[in-house]
């Protein structure tokens, strides 16, 4: 009985395995296709006009890098202004921000309205109000550099009529240990592995922090920045794939950011991107399913979106299941005295062994495709490979603390990493 059990649930395993291996071959397929050459843009024929808005509220400590980058662009800088956000005149990047040419500072005036959203909002209201006129709008974190050539290269995807367009982001501290250097390898990860073959066969992209742009006629169709959930880069995503928004990924045009090197600091980050996530997937979720019934463009996109994170969280669930019936089916067969027991250990341990593993070649190989951008040394590569699997591990709890976590309010991360002038290719 003992071993027709376990013979049993291995059988189930298998089939459950097969089921995941088929919703995620769609994934498969983009990580084969992110091994090869990104897209290129063709030469722009005209210069665009693009203002670049920084939320910087008390970022004096680092913004100052991004301005230089800004203000060391290979672009016509008559066609470039930048807007500083700020919440009071008395912030010291202020002072810092008087110093670079076509830069203003726009002093926020309804603070009751916490979070980047809000602040965003405000200021592009404020532009649309001055009558100024731009073609794009840059969205920056104040810990970003650029890479001298990253707007001409958004500039191609511009011009070639995409309005929304992601840059390549990179890591400014992939040295700083293992729980920075991993944060940053799930960018690649996103970037990598599923933009680059998503900007080659839809219209789509997955919109991830900042260093990306939106066209002004979507921003004034709108009436403004309207979207205020926790995680306002994956409500425009889904925003974008409702309303058919031609949006693309860039890979030569790079831009650098800071990643957290506490493990404290990066739960708090997580359990906001993994709430705000689901909460965006809440408010879309029947706009999303009506619009892949009712609109024939760009089904496959929007049924990728409609699973969600179905295909991953299948695998998972159906190895670390198997882990634990397998250890479960031990303890009974120990207590029984079975001797069928010894298999379904070995069993238990070459599951979890094969997990772990997994991941630790995933990472491996994430470096491996990205050798060309990551600046991380052997060592501290080596140690990011092994604590990988950990790191991704930790969304678990931090996905069950969000389930019971009724409201996660937005806290501003302190940013104080500078790095040396980007290389700039």
């Amino acid at each position: 009985m003992y071993y027709q059990i376990f013979h049993i649930g291995n059988i189930v395993f298998y089939i459950l395995l097969a089921i995941s291996f088929v919703l995620l071959l769609q994934k498969i397929i983009y990580h084969i296709v992110g091994l090869f050459p990104a897209k290129k843009f063709k030469d722009a024929k005209k210069n665009h006009k693009f203002a670049i808005l920084i939320p910087a509220r008390n970022e004096s400590k680092v913004i100052e890098q991004l301005l230089i980058s800004i203000e060391e662009q290979n672009y016509d800088h008559d066609l470039i202004k930048t807007y500083v956000i700020v919440e009071s005149e008395d912030d010291p990047t202020c002072d810092i921000a008087k110093r670079y040419k076509n830069t203003e500072i726009f002093v926020r005036q309804h603070l009751e309205n916490k979070g980047k959203g809000y602040a965003l909002d405000e200021a592009v209201t404020h532009i649309f109000n001055s009558g100024e006129e731009f073609d794009a709008f840059f969205i920056f974190d104040a810990d970003n550099i650029l890479d001298k050539n990253y707007v001409s290269e958004m500039n191609k995807a511009f011009d070639e009529g995409y309005e929304i367009a992601l840059g390549y982001r990179n890591s400014k501290n992939w040295n700083d240990g293992w729980v920075a250097s991993a944060s940053a390898l799930t960018f690649s990860m996103v970037n990598t592995f599923q933009n680059k073959c998503r900007s080659r066969f839809t219209k789509n992209v997955i919109i991830s922090g900042t260093g990306f742009y939106v066209s002004a006629n979507i921003l004034k169709k709108l009436g403004g920045w309207k979207f205020f959930e926790l995680t306002e880069d994956y409500e425009l995503s889904l925003y974008a794939t409702i309303n058919n928004v031609k949006a693309t990924y860039n890979e030569y045009a790079e831009f650098y950011d800071e990643q957290p090197t506490k493990l404290k600091v990066s739960w708090t980050q997580r359990l906001r991107w993994v709430k705000g996530f689901s909460n965006v997937t809440k408010k879309y979720k029947k706009k999303l399913v009506k619009s892949f019934v009712v609109d024939k463009n760009n089904r496959l996109c929007k049924f990728e979106y409609i699973m969600s994170i179905l295909p991953v969280v299948s695998i998972l669930a159906t190895s670390l299941l198997y882990t634990a019936f397998t250890l479960i089916l031990g303890i009974v067969g120990s207590i029984l005295g079975d001797p069928v027991c010894v298999s379904v250990y070995t069993a238990c341990i070459i599951s979890a062994l094969v997990i772990y593993f997994f991941f630790v070649i995933y990472a491996f190989v994430m470096f491996l495709s990205e050798r060309k951008h990551i600046n991380i040394k052997l060592w501290n590569k080596i140690v990011c490979c092994f604590m990988f699997p950990l790191y991704m591990a930790l969304y678990i709890p931090i996905y069950i603390q969000s389930i019971f976590k009724k409201e996660v309010e937005w806290k501003p991360i302190e940013h104080k990493v500078k790095m040396e002038k980007p290389k700039n290719n």
